[in-house]
């Protein structure tokens, strides 16, 4: 497959603009500087591990937040007044810029316009491809990262985080027409017909109409919209697939001229659809949608297998209306001087047309001590619904242990925790503890450990139900989660003096989540091992037709150092009593980042799919190193 001129130009439009840079002016856009300003106002009101809890896409905008609005200068302050830094702090007019002014006289293709692959090594599917940017830089654009996929019937449809799809879609319209805004979509989307054995890519996901300066006549109020991340893809036929986004930022911004304005800024979990099995999208409307006193973030989309029209969204809401309010509440849920940190649900009975109003999976008012909110709270919210249509939600209880100053982090408490619905999300039942958690890797960031290679995965567990009631009535559930326990080996560098290598454990209800078994670890570290340890994290759970089980994860098992990374899937077809592993990656990879991704991290939604009412799985994941990067994907049929 040879990827075509007007393609690969495309990826020189992200060399040195994130997508958050929105005209040729080098100037940001009204909304996507409201957007930024609310996010380094949240970071402000949030201890720093809270700011753990937050996604990691929204915690690159953060940084890029800081990167284009509040660089310091060598005193600590702003010095910007406004101005942007491009790329690696390199000046107007520079290298960087001209290149961009050359791509722009190339062909320009659109968001129709698409990539095909096939099988590349023993069962293994390119889904992506971002290493046409390897041609044009070495430092961006050219790592695709956090997937997700569904099946049904023979279709596959696998969204993913991209930074070139970001800067392909916002950069687009402003070549043509620097006078044009456009939302960026950081949301590339690969659809499959065949069962995942060929992929057609578009290169990115609909974002929302774009809304041209021209008309920024006073007066003129228009509404924009744009995702962010975190794409959770599900679907309800052949045909019908969704992908839920967050946080998904909605402003309407009101001109005085061109250069005055004023904005309403809300965020909240956007949903695109597609009718025709992936291969074109609606742009996407809200499933909840808060004022500027809240962030949306950690969103989740589950269908019921058994009522295609019954969609459920959960994500996690930051709200601030009881302190430090930027618009005037008459009733916040929490006391003044405190902050508000909830899991929370909306559901719909008509497959995505109308949501109800947001229902509390748990909620936690945190008081203000020493500057920061402190006290338990949830963490992202997995969903899975069972055969008898019940809900189950799990979700991390964190809850960090100060020193006497009221600031020192000497330890953290964490905990599995469930909760189930019986009445389709309107009600939920008492919350359960699963298990303890101990933290993999350094142990010393809430949800985001620090693994050996400096990058964080997220520790959020994962649940998946047996789509088929088994004998006696049962009603299985598994819960799945990387944890540090077994496996802890002093270092003097670590923040808690070990470093804990992760093993993937898991804990299995039969009786719909009431009760849950101790849990034990699915693919262990063989005597025969010759290294000190080897990390396995980021797992993802899913249980086909005839009740097996599939938990798919990163490991390092081949490499005694610990660098070397694979992707692996334990099988198990009684009930999770005994597994066998598949390798998914033909053979391991070192890891490689590029400067687009501030942070060093793999992705927090990698998900493993089994189709409804059939058997067998597909799983995607990112290998983001060495000469081949982006999205891949294995069929696993059970033996």
């Amino acid at each position: 497959m040879k990827t075509s001129k007007a393609y690969a130009t495309l990826f020189c439009l992200g060399l040195f603009l994130s997508s958050s840079l929105q005209s040729a002016a080098q100037k940001l856009t009204p909304f996507k500087q409201a957007e930024l300003k609310a996010l380094l106002k949240l970071e402000s009101r949030l201890s720093p591990q809270q700011r753990d809890t937050l996604s990691q896409p929204v915690r690159d905008a953060i940084a890029l937040a800081h990167q284009l609005l509040d660089p310091p200068d060598f005193n600590g302050g702003d010095d910007d007044q406004g101005e942007l830094n491009i790329g690696l702090g390199s000046p107007r007019g520079s290298a960087s810029t001209r290149a961009i002014a050359r791509a722009a006289s190339s062909p320009i293709v659109s968001s129709s316009t698409s990539l095909s692959s096939q099988e590349v090594q023993g069962g293994l599917t390119k889904i992506s491809h971002p290493e046409a940017g390897l041609q044009l830089s070495r430092f961006f654009g050219f790592s695709d990262l956090e997937s997700s996929s569904a099946q049904c019937g023979n279709n596959i449809v696998t969204s993913y985080l991209s930074g070139t799809a970001g800067n392909i879609s916002s950069t687009i319209p402003i070549v043509n027409d620097p006078t044009t805004i456009t939302p960026g979509s950081p949301i590339g989307v690969s659809f499959s017909a065949d069962r995942g054995s060929t992929f057609t890519e578009l290169p990115f996901l609909t974002a929302g109409p774009n809304f041209n300066l021209s008309q920024a006549a006073a007066g003129v109020t228009t509404t924009l919209v744009e995702p962010i991340g975190n794409p959770v893809t599900s679907c309800t036929s052949a045909s019908k697939f969704f992908i839920a986004s967050s946080p998904f930022f909605i402003a309407d911004i009101t001109f005085h001229d061109q250069f005055d304005f004023t904005e309403n800024l809300f965020t909240g979990v956007g949903l695109n659809t597609s009718s025709d099995g992936g291969q074109t999208w609606g742009s996407p409307v809200p499933t909840v949608l808060k004022d500027a006193d809240h962030l949306i973030d950690s969103g989740w989309l589950a269908v019921d297998p058994n009522n295609s029209n019954r969609m459920y969204v959960s994500y996690l809401d930051f709200d601030f209306e009881a302190d430090f309010p930027t618009l005037p509440h008459p009733s916040p849920r929490c006391e003044p001087v405190s902050v508000r940190i909830a899991a929370e649900l909306v559901t719909s009975p008509d497959g995505g047309k109308t949501w109800s109003s947001p229902r509390i999976i748990r909620e936690d008012c945190l008081p203000i001590q020493q500057g920061f909110p402190q006290g338990f709270q949830a963490a992202s919210t997995r969903l899975a619904v069972s055969p008898d249509g019940k809900l189950s939600a799990v979700f991390l209880l964190l809850h960090p242990l100060f020193a006497s100053d009221g600031v020192t982090v000497v330890d953290y408490k964490l905990e599995v925790h469930a909760r189930g619905s019986s009445d389709n999300g309107v009600t939920f039942g008492p919350e359960v503890k699963v298990s303890d958690l101990v933290q993999i890797g350094d142990g010393a960031h809430a949800t985001r450990p620090l693994l050996q290679g400096f990058f964080h995965p997220s520790t959020v567990p994962a649940i998946a139900a047996d789509p088929v009631k088994r004998a006696n009535n049962k009603q299985n559930l598994y819960v799945v989660w990387a944890d540090g326990r077994d496996n802890q080996k002093p270092d003097g560098t670590a923040f808690f003096g070990t470093y804990n290598f992760g093993d993937i454990l898991i804990s299995r209800s039969t009786d719909g989540g009431v009760t849950w078994s101790p849990p034990r670890a699915v693919s262990p570290t063989p005597p025969s091992f010759k290294g000190a340890g080897r990390d396995q994290f980021t797992p993802s759970v899913a249980v086909d037709h005839d009740g097996t089980i599939a938990i798919c994860y990163y490991d390092r098992r081949n490499d005694p150092a610990n660098n070397a990374l694979d992707r692996y899937c334990s099988l198990s077809q009684d009930s999770g009593q005994s597994f066998h592993d598949v390798r998914e990656s033909p053979k391991s990879w070192t890891f490689g980042q590029t400067w687009d991704l501030t942070s060093f991290w793999l992705g927090d939604y990698d998900t493993v799919t089994a189709p409804n009412g059939s058997d067998g799985f597909f799983g995607a994941f990112g290998i983001s190193g060495d000469n081949v990067t982006g999205i891949f994907g294995r069929s696993l049929q059970r033996e």
